[in-house]
């Protein structure tokens, strides 16, 4: 974004970049920044809290009064993370193996069981918002944990979408499962702890156990793609833990 904000200025569009890591930012001098100690993912501070992010978006427009540039100001409120991480992370100890993996069917039950129960919450968090981000994979609700039960039996199902290919689509259906859960959970208890949601989600709820077990047989595949998306950490959340992930070659810490 840094560099955009270049051809965007020389263009003669005016630019503010907000943006969480300070080392791109000061390397990188773009005209304008604003400096947040915010955990990734967070642009404008805290979800569900309008005037929280009406006073970030006034603090960056504040900056095209400044005179000259490059320029950078640190917002001064600090929303605090975990060990120094930028988001919620699987602890490096919890981890399954293949040989762990128990009755698929079963786990695929108690995961659409969680789903009914959280519907109530979901649709009123959808009315509630009047958006939702879960619909990127363009599957049903009820076909998410099937979809991605099949890869943890081994097989490579073919993709219901037309133009995305069935790796791709499986990380589309990990996000709208753990979308789904989350904007339930948010709405019904009143929560916006990252920490605890990603606790709740990756190492108690069922769907994040499924994952978890999509996660094992990803990095004994033979499939170089969805051994690669496992690596990068596009599967479960692992970027930010305290070292490479047992099997992987450690390709996006």
């Amino acid at each position: 974004m840094c560099v955009l904000a270049y051809y965007f200025e020389a263009a003669g569009f005016s630019t503010v970049l907000v943006g969480f890591v300070r080392e791109h930012i000061e390397a990188l001098e773009p005209p304008r920044a604003l400096w947040l100690d915010f955990p990734m993912g967070r642009p404008f501070g805290k979800p569900n809290d309008p005037a929280y992010q009406a006073k970030v978006i006034r603090a960056a427009l504040k900056l095209f009064n400044a005179s000259s540039g490059p320029v950078v100001v640190d917002f001064p409120d600090i929303i605090p993370v975990k060990d120094g991480r930028m988001g919620y992370a699987i602890p490096p100890e919890y981890v399954f193996t293949t040989e762990e993996i128990g009755d698929i069917d079963v786990l695929v039950e108690e995961v659409q069981s969680e789903i009914q129960a959280l519907l109530p919450a979901y649709e009123s968090a959808r009315t509630f918002r009047g958006r939702t981000t879960v619909g990127a994979s363009e599957l049903a609700i009820n076909e998410l944990a099937p979809y991605i039960a099949e890869f943890v039996k081994g097989n490579k199902p073919k993709s219901p979408r037309k133009g995305v290919t069935a790796i791709p689509l499986l990380k589309l259906v990990v996000e709208d499962l753990n979308a789904y859960y989350t904007e339930a959970r948010t709405h019904r208890d009143n929560i916006d702890d990252f920490e605890l949601l990603g606790t709740w989600f990756w190492e108690e709820s069922k769907a994040g156990k499924l994952i978890m077990w999509l996660e094992a047989v990803s990095l004994e595949s033979d499939d170089k793609v969805l051994r690669q998306i496992v690596d990068m950490s596009l599967i479960t959340p692992r970027f930010w833990s305290n070292g490479p992930l047992p099997g992987t070659s450690a390709s996006g810490w």
